[in-house]
């Protein structure tokens, strides 16, 4: 995992009637990650070669970038894109006659993520990309990238088409939008609800900023990143936080009081999780091996399982809320009654308090592709069935439907946890997931 870069390797004369297109066709290349995967890299099949770089014309991309640099920057992957989400994170919508690569971007707060998908056969242009990535770069380096590029290109632009004053003035709206504390803010917000900036009516922005107020800046960005998916968006979201803050079930959540290790430099969030549950497993006291039920309900202060919620809100968005309480417990959502799914639940929730400040009411948990969901979901897999252990189990039982089944008994796990866990480390292939 690095840094990423639009690279200009030329500028092409063409014959274009666009002024801005004709004087920004260039070779460019694209390239992410540690080794500096070239992105672009393209089968041409007319001429027969293969080449790390697309021409195309620079404008647009830069253009597009700016247009849409608070989605990029803030905005999760959805599971199932809309053509507004897929129009506002894929090159490919860019157009324009154009072989743009289907390459998507999505943010999970921290890091923004590169999809590429390999294609198996030529488009009308004669090209075909090869490269097959998911590549995860720091936020800072993509903001570096964009900025570095948009300078290429407004230089060109200075020198053939002084007159053209498009890209300089949105760059610059952008800047204003930036620097004000306050704007930023707002479109950040918009951005993590799948809303261009400015777009929000006066209402959702009402609504929004009394999330902040009620619940904090942290749990908000959670909330909105979430609220595409909820029938009935912000209301929906509003309804099972009031949900958490009545619930009557309430477990002990203390743990924000015991600050965790600061990250290293650009440690991803799922690898965050898991060292803090490692270290939360070494704190407490807990030996190798499955988490017992015991353990976890003194750990707790409560009797598991825990009793379903009268709640019949959509699942996307769950958590605890602890109610201004000095005596360390949280009230909770509880949806489902399987004693894994709960062990799994709790665990997020211990995961969202030991990274939350202590005055931060709500602890959500959510089906959101953010940093927080990441850190939650491999900090309790950790807990619960650390990779070690798992390791060593699976060498014995085997990594075959049999064995799968044997780890999830043994650990008190889902099967599919067993499952994505051996994938995610590489010990079975990937096909295994697919239903």
């Amino acid at each position: 995992m690095a840094g990423l870069t639009f690279h200009i390797e030329a500028w092409l004369g063409t014959f274009l009637d666009d002024l801005l297109e004709r004087e920004t066709i260039a070779s460019l290349r694209i390239a992410a990650g540690a080794d500096g995967i070239p992105l672009t890299e393209v089968e041409d099949t007319m001429a027969h070669t293969v080449r790390r770089h697309i021409n195309v014309p620079a404008y647009s991309l830069a253009r597009w970038l700016l247009v849409n640099w608070w989605r990029l920057r803030w905005e999760p992957y959805r599971v199932n894109p809309s053509y507004d989400w897929l129009s506002s994170h894929c090159m490919g919508a860019i157009g324009g006659d154009y072989a743009w690569p289907a390459l998507t971007f999505s943010s999970d707060g921290e890091f923004i993520q590169l999809r590429l998908q390999s294609e198996t056969s030529a488009d009308a242009c004669a090209l075909r990309y090869l490269r097959d990535v998911t590549v995860d770069v720091a936020a800072a380096d993509f903001e570096q990238a964009v900025d570095s590029f948009v300078d290429d290109v407004e230089a060109r632009i200075a020198v053939r088409a002084p007159a053209e004053r498009e890209l300089a003035e949105l760059r610059e709206e952008l800047r204003e939008e930036q620097r004000d504390a306050g704007q930023s803010i707002v479109c950040k917000l918009q951005a993590l609800a799948g809303l261009d900036p400015g777009s929000a009516p006066n209402g959702w922005m009402v609504a929004a900023q009394a999330l902040v107020t009620q619940v904090g800046a942290f749990a908000t960005a959670e909330i909105l990143a979430v609220t595409p998916a909820l029938e009935g968006g912000l209301g929906s979201a509003n309804a099972a936080v009031s949900a958490m803050r009545d619930s009557a079930t309430t477990v002990k959540l203390d743990w924000g009081a015991v600050k965790p290790t600061p990250a290293p430099a650009n440690e991803i969030p799922w690898e965050r999780g898991a060292r803090l549950a490692r270290e939360f497993r070494a704190r407490q006291g807990i030996p190798p091996g499955p988490l017992a039920k015991n353990t976890l309900e003194q750990l707790l202060d409560a009797s598991l399982p825990l009793p379903l919620s009268p709640w019949k809100g959509q699942r996307q968005l769950r958590g605890g809320y602890r109610n201004g309480r000095t005596d360390g417990r949280a009230a909770l959502l509880v949806t489902s009654q399987r004693e894994d799914s709960q062990r799994f639940y709790l665990g997020r929730l211990v995961a969202a308090a030991l990274v939350s400040a202590v005055d931060q009411h709500v602890l959500p948990v959510s089906d959101a592709a953010t940093a927080l969901q990441k850190l939650e979901r491999s900090f309790a897999q950790e807990l619960l069935c650390p990779w070690q252990d798992l390791d060593a189990f699976t060498d014995h039982s085997g990594t075959d439907d049999d064995g799968i089944a044997e780890a999830a008994e043994h650990f008190i796990v889902s099967e599919r946890l067993v499952l994505s866990t051996l994938v995610n480390k590489g010990k079975i292939p990937r096909s295994r997931l697919q239903p």
